[in-house]
C-alpha cells in the first residue's frame, strides 16, 4: 500500500527512500533466518518491538487483489516479492516512528491536510473532493484512518531524510573532470588493409607445407565423432503415411469453408467515357481486337480514362450499373456503353473467381491436418509398447516394424555434421536434430537406450556405438586444404607487413593520407567518437585505443577481414557552455547518487540500531 501512496504523493524522495529500505530488507532477509521467541505473532521486530503477522497479512493481500484485478496471475516468486514489499513497509513504519519519537519528531494535522490537497487523485476541478477521496481509498481497501497514518509516516520520512541528503552534491572539480570524460569526443583518419586483396602466393614445395603442418595441427585435427543408431517416434514423420478418408478430408473443407465462406469476385478492364459518341468509337475498336494496352492508349484521344478492376467484390465497384453488368456478362467479351453517374461505361470481364481461400489448398491443408491428428493418436497408443521393448533391452535394430518408427546409423560430430562436412541426416526439425546431437554427445558407448521425449510430441532412443577421438589428419589426406590455409597465411602476413609500415610512417609525420595512396589504399574519415560510442563496422577495441592515444599518433588493430590503421585525427574538449543540457543533467544524475549513498548510509545505521530481525518461517507462511 504504501508503494500507492507514493505514487500519489509523486515524491521521488520518498522513492528513493523505499528503493532504499528495500534492498536493505533483502540484507536482512539474507542475514537473518531463525524463529524468534516472544510473541507468536511477530514476524520481525525493530528495536524489540514486534511487527505483527497480520499488519503484513493485510498489506499483502492488498497488493495480491491489485496483481490479480490485472489480469494475471503470481507465481511464487511474484508472490514473494509482494510479501517482502509490505514486510518492507511495514518495518519501514517501525524504523521511522522510532526515529521520530528519539527526535522528537510530530506531523501536525496542518501538515496532512496539505498533503492531502495536493493529491491529484483527490481532487475536482483542482481541489479536494472529500468524496472521491473517500471513493479512491474504498476502491484499494483502505480506511481514511489508516491512510492518514501512512501520510504521517511518509511525513515523517521526508522530514529525517531530507536535511541529511538535500546539501549533497558533487564537488564542481569533479563534476568537471567527469564530464570531459564523458564529453570529450575524438575523430580519426582510418585505413583498411584487406586480406583477400593481396597477392595470392605461389604453391611451395611439400617440404614448406608439411613444417606449416607440423606447426598448426590444430587446424587439420577433426573433432571427436560418435557413430549412433537412433529410432525416433514423432508424428510429424508419421503424418504423411496416414491414410484419412475422402469423407473426412470434405467435412473438413466445408467446416473451413463455413468458417470462412467465400465470395464472387471479379476482374475487368474498363473505359469511362464521357459521352456516347466517344463511347461508340471505342468500342468498334475494341471489339475488332484491339489490346488493353492499345485501348489504354487510345482513350486518352477519346479524353476516356482506363480503370483496371482487380478481384473486385460486387459492392467494392463504385457505380451500381457498373457492379451489375460486370457480375451478369461472361468472361472475354466487350460490353457497354453501361449508362453511369460519371458517364458512359466500355468493359471487358477477364476473370472471373472467389475470393477466400482456394479450394484446393483447402484440401491440402485439411489433409495434412487430419493425418498429423491421426499420427499424433498413433503415437500416443505406440509410445507405451516402444517403451516395453526398450526396457525389455531389445536392440534398436530389432525393435517391432509396427510403430511407425524412424530409424537412422551414422556417425556425427558435436556440431551435427558427417566426416566429409555435410548435415547428418536425422529426420525431423532442427529442435529435434539439436536435442538428438545433444542427447547423442551426453551418452557413453554401450550405454542402453532409453526412451527420451522430444519436440512437438516426439520420442526417441539412441545408443553410441562407437567414439572416434579427435585426431590429426595425415599430410597428404589434408595437403590440399593445408595449402589454403598456407596460402591465406601469407596472405595475412603481407596485409600485417602493409599496415605496420604505414602505422610506422605516420608516428614518423607522413600525413595518412598520403602513406595510405603510396600503398595504394584510401584513408577516410571516422564518424565522431565519444568513451560511450560502440562503433559499428569497426573493432569494439578501436574507441579505446583512440582514447588512449595523442594527437596525430596512429594505431593497428586487427580485424575480422585484415587490418585497420587509425591515425588521431582530432580531439574536441567539452565545456559546460557548449552543452549546458548534458552538464546539468550529468550534475543532477551525480547529486542523486551521492544522495542516495547518504540515505543508505542513514539507512543502515538505523538498522545497526534497532536490531532489526525476520522471523523467516513466519514470513514465508504469508506467500506460501
Amino acid at each position: 500500500m504504501l508503494v500507492w501512496v507514493r505514487n500519489l504523493m509523486g515524491s521521488w524522495v520518498a522513492r528513493v527512500f523505499f528503493a532504499l529500505l528495500v534492498v536493505v530488507f533483502i540484507f536482512w532477509g539474507v542475514s537473518n533466518v531463525f524463529t524468534m521467541a516472544g510473541s507468536p505473532n511477530a514476524v520481525a521486530t525493530v528495536a524489540g518491538q514486534p511487527v505483527d503477522v497480520s499488519v503484513v497479512q493485510a498489506a499483502y493481500q492488498r497488493a495480491l487483489n491489485q496483481y490479480q484485478q490485472q489480469g494475471q496471475t503470481p507465481d511464487q516468486a511474484t508472490r514473494q516479492q509482494l510479501a517482502e514489499q509490505a514486510l518492507s513497509a511495514a518495518i519501514r513504519e517501525k524504523i521511522m516512528r522510532q526515529a521520530a519519537a528519539d527526535d522528537r519528531i510530530g506531523v501536525p494535522d496542518a501538515a496532512v491536510r496539505a498533503v492531502l490537497d495536493g493529491i491529484p487523485a483527490f481532487q475536482t476541478n483542482g481541489s479536494f473532493d472529500k468524496a472521491k477521496f473517500a471513493q479512491v481509498l474504498r476502491q484499494n481497501g483502505l480506511s481514511e484512518n489508516e491512510f492518514i497514518n501512512e501520510i504521517k509516516d511518509e511525513v515523517i520520512s521526508r522530514q529525517l531524510i531530507t536535511p541529511i541528503i538535500n546539501g549533497a552534491q558533487v564537488p564542481d572539480e569533479m563534476l568537471g573532470q567527469i564530464f570531459g570524460l564523458l564529453g570529450e569526443q575524438r575523430t580519426a583518419s582510418l585505413v583498411n588493409v584487406p586480406v583477400n586483396t593481396q597477392p595470392v602466393p605461389a604453391t611451395p614445395s611439400d617440404a614448406v607445407l608439411q613444417r606449416f603442418w607440423q606447426n598448426h595441427q590444430s587446424q587439420f585435427t577433426s573433432p571427436e565423432y560418435r557413430k549412433i543408431q537412433l529410432v525416433i517416434l514423432s508424428p510429424a514423420l508419421m503424418a504423411p503415411h496416414e491414410k484419412v478418408s475422402e469423407a473426412e478430408v470434405q467435412a473438413a473443407v466445408a467446416r473451413a469453408q463455413a468458417n470462412s465462406p467465400s465470395t464472387p469476385v471479379r476482374s475487368a478492364d474498363v473505359l469511362s467515357v464521357e459521352d456516347l459518341a466517344d463511347a461508340s468509337q471505342l468500342l468498334a475498336a475494341w471489339k475488332k481486337g484491339a489490346s488493353w494496352a492499345k485501348m489504354q492508349a487510345l482513350a486518352k484521344s477519346y479524353h476516356a480514362v482506363s480503370v483496371p478492376l482487380a478481384k473486385m467484390q460486387q459492392n467494392q465497384i463504385p457505380s451500381g450499373a457498373l457492379a451489375n453488368a460486370i457480375f451478369a456478362a461472361p468472361a472475354g467479351q466487350v460490353m457497354g456503353p453501361i449508362a453511369g453517374g460519371q458517364g458512359m461505361y466500355l468493359f471487358k470481364v477477364t476473370d472471373i473467381g472467389q475470393s477466400g481461400p482456394d479450394r484446393a489448398q483447402l484440401v491440402a491443408q485439411a489433409t495434412q491436418q487430419l493425418q498429423l491428428q491421426q499420427a499424433q493418436a498413433d503415437v500416443a497408443k505406440n509410445v507405451d509398447a516402444l517403451q516395453d521393448a526398450l526396457a525389455g533391452q531389445t536392440p534398436l535394430d530389432q525393435l517391432p516394424g509396427n510403430l511407425g518408427l524412424v530409424a537412422v546409423e551414422g556417425t556425427l560430430d558435436a556440431g551435427g555434421q558427417t566426416p566429409d562436412g555435410s548435415a547428418a541426416p536425422i529426420p525431423g526439425g532442427d529442435d529435434l536434430r539439436n536435442a538428438i546431437v545433444k542427447a547423442a554427445f551426453a551418452t557413453q558407448p554401450g550405454q542402453a537406450a532409453k526412451l527420451q521425449s522430444g519436440p512437438d510430441g516426439s520420442y526417441y532412443a539412441l545408443t553410441v556405438q562407437k567414439l572416434l577421438p579427435p585426431a590429426v589428419q595425415a599430410f597428404a589426406q589434408a595437403k590440399a586444404k593445408v595449402l589454403a590455409a598456407w596460402q591465406q597465411d601469407q596472405q595475412i602476413r603481407e596485409a600485417e607487413v602493409i599496415a605496420a609500415d604505414l602505422m610506422h610512417n605516420v608516428n614518423t609525420g607522413t600525413p595518412i593520407a598520403k602513406a595510405a595512396s603510396a600503398q595504394g589504399l584510401t584513408a577516410t574519415a571516422s564518424p565522431v567518437y565519444t568513451r560511450q560510442t560502440q562503433p559499428q563496422d569497426q573493432p569494439s577495441t578501436l574507441v579505446p585505443s583512440l582514447f588512449a592515444m595523442k594527437s596525430g599518433q596512429a594505431t593497428m588493430i586487427q580485424t575480422t577481414d585484415g587490418f585497420l590503421v587509425a591515425a588521431l585525427t582530432k580531439v574536441v574538449q567539452p565545456t559546460p557552455q557548449s552543452d549546458p543540457a548534458m552538464y546539468a543533467q550529468l550534475q543532477q544524475s551525480l547529486n542523486k547518487g551521492l544522495q542516495d549513498d547518504l540515505g543508505g548510509s542513514f539507512l543502515a545505521g538505523l538498522q545497526a540500531r534497532d536490531k532489526v530481525t525476520v522471523n523467516q518461517k513466519l514470513f514465508a507462511q504469508i506467500y506460501q
